[in-house]
């Protein structure tokens, strides 16, 4: 398994619920466009043909990054997160 990082920009506030939908059958959600996903390259792939049927690629921005794992991550600030649970190892 590989870890990615998927980030986006979308230019129109109806596509931008319909990219966040389809973004989190595929994805953790981490902040505001910032989502992690654990998976395969076919899995990217999947997530990047579901996207591509709600965006205009004229004006909207999707980037997934292959990263290391989020053991290493430092956080600060407020979490989404409940409480006694970490995303990180």
């Amino acid at each position: 398994m590989a870890h990615y990082l998927v980030c986006y920009d979308i230019a129109n506030p109806r596509r931008l619920g319909r990219v966040h939908r389809r973004v989190i059958k595929h994805a953790l959600f981490i902040q505001f466009s910032v989502y992690y996903l654990q998976g395969t390259r076919q899995s990217v792939e999947a997530l990047m043909d579901d996207l591509r049927e709600v965006i205009d690629e004229g004006h909207d921005d999707i980037r997934i990054y292959a990263i290391k794992p989020l053991s290493g991550a430092l956080h600060k600030g407020c979490s989404w997160l409940p409480e006694g649970i970490e995303l990180f190892e």
